[in-house]
């Protein structure tokens, strides 16, 4: 649970910040303003950065620890976090948040039985903490404990199924209902919602019943993005808005976009290529069994629900893959195929197009050595020819990419049936598609403010715009 004074800032609110600090630079209270700013923009290292020069001053600084450490945790970097988190349940015993988020990241760590302890210590705190609740009944789930986990979670969101970001501008403002799973696995929508044109009601479907009044709302927007992290989401989200109006990215479609249902629908496509991709329990996942059913190496194992790289592994060989699966959370595992996308260079590509309202808008392209190619971790702030090269992409997707793959494109944005859905890809050495993941969850970050990444603007203005012009031109019937 991050600590914030308030949400969902842009870059005007930055430069005010700013100018606050040129004028007290010693105030601790705008520089953490400032790097929570920065994170809400979506420029994680500038963030990062800021938190831990607070805590360099001041290490017992509650919010730069908890914010610090939930990104580490986000990236992946478990260790990082807890390292981070830990001392703050040293700080202060008796903040309910502190025993909160470090369960989390030992939940996530697979470190159950500590998470438990630190979320029931966080309830002997305050027995109404949400996050609290929310915890242990994930934890309570995963353990197959599905009545102390109805429990937890009816209590969570028993007081806040739904909860309302402030409108700031002049005027009427335009609703909007945002449906977010109690379970993760949402997109990152606040980009697009700046609160100077729309005041938007983020709704928790597993807190409200069928039948059940809904916050007066001028448009529907299902923001829960990953079908196979977030299916009971989704189908309570389908059951509660059965009959009720038009939603903006219907939760029944975005149901259909589980990984191995994607692979399975898009490998049909004419110029595209899905690698071979299977569901299968951990238990079977033995280098015999997987050689009877015709797997080889080396392949990838992943766990479900997880993105940017994380609980993701390159199994070389058969002796290797045990080891890979003791660092990968999940009773049934997704095994990959391995496609080599390697261009001549060496380096693997990994592009991003957008699909709103049908159209497509380029993204982003990461250019890196390791296989596990991100836009974070890629080689693009050290390279100029890479960055001229996603320049290029960004200005004429159709003309660098071809009209072949363009078309493949088209194809797989009609099949996907999103309003707001994406696609990340590379190239075979056949110059065909290979579908690497496509569902509602792709991010958009605006560039930071450093020039080397000027020539990235005109394309985030681009799908910013257009993702506003979905919502504006859309309204419910309820």
């Amino acid at each position: 649970m991050r600590i914030a004074a308030r949400q969902y800032r842009d870059v005007a609110e930055l430069a005010e910040i700013d100018r606050k600090i040129a004028r007290m630079p010693a105030v601790t209270s705008l520089r953490f303003e400032r790097a929570c700013c920065l994170e809400d923009l979506g420029w994680d290292e500038a963030a990062a950065e800021a938190y831990r020069a607070i805590l360099a001053a001041e290490p017992t600084h509650l919010g730069a620890r908890t914010n610090l450490g939930l990104m580490l945790h986000e990236r992946g970097d478990l260790r990082g976090a807890r390292d981070v988190l830990e001392p703050a349940v040293g700080h202060y015993p008796l903040a309910p948040i502190a025993h909160v988020n470090l369960a989390a990241t030992l939940f996530e760590s697979g470190d159950t039985a500590s998470a438990m302890s630190h979320y029931a210590r966080a309830l002997e705190l305050d027995p109404d903490d949400f996050a609290a609740h929310h915890g242990i009944a994930l934890a309570y789930e995963a353990l197959g404990d599905g009545s102390h986990a109805a429990q937890h979670f009816s209590r969570a969101f028993a007081r806040r199924a739904w909860w309302t970001v402030p409108f700031t501008g002049s005027g009427t403002p335009w609703r909007v209902l945002l449906l977010v799973s109690g379970r993760g696995g949402d997109l990152v929508a606040h980009p697009f919602l700046h609160r100077e044109t729309f005041e938007t009601t983020m709704l928790v479907p597993e807190g409200v019943s069928p039948g059940t009044p809904l916050p007066p709302h001028d448009v529907a927007f299902n923001a829960i993005g990953d079908a196979d992290r977030a299916r009971v989401s989704l189908e309570r989200a389908c059951t509660i808005f059965a009959g009720v109006g038009d939603v903006v990215n219907d939760p029944a479609r975005v149901l259909a976009t589980g990984r191995v249902a994607v692979a399975e629908r898009m490998g049909r496509l004419a110029g595209v290529v899905t690698p071979r991709m299977e569901r299968i329990a951990r238990a079977s996942i033995a280098a015999e069994r997987l050689a009877a059913d015709g797997w080889t190496f080396p392949l990838l194992v992943r766990s479900f629900g997880h993105h940017a790289g994380r609980h993701f592994a390159y199994v070389a060989d058969a002796t290797a893959l045990a080891a890979a699966l003791d660092d990968i959370p999940g009773e049934d595992l997704l095994v990959v195929a391995f496609v080599d996308t390697r261009d001549a260079d060496g380096c693997y590509r990994k592009y991003r197009v957008l699909f709103v309202d049908s159209a497509p808008y380029p993204v982003h392209l990461a250019i890196g050595r390791d296989w596990k190619v991100h836009y974070f971790s890629a080689d693009m702030a050290e390279s100029a020819a890479h960055r001229a090269e996603e320049a290029r992409f960004l200005d004429d997707m159709r003309g660098v990419l071809g009209a072949s793959a363009a078309d493949a494109l088209a194809r797989i944005g009609r099949e996907l049936g999103l309003d707001y859905g994406g696609i990340d890809f590379g190239f075979d050495a056949a110059g065909r598609v290979v579908v690497f993941e496509a569902n509602a969850t792709m991010a958009v970050y605006p560039p930071e403010p450093d020039p080397r990444w000027a020539y990235r603007q005109r394309a985030y203005d681009a799908i910013t715009a257009a993702v506003r012009a979905l919502l504006l031109g859309r309204r419910a019937t309820c």
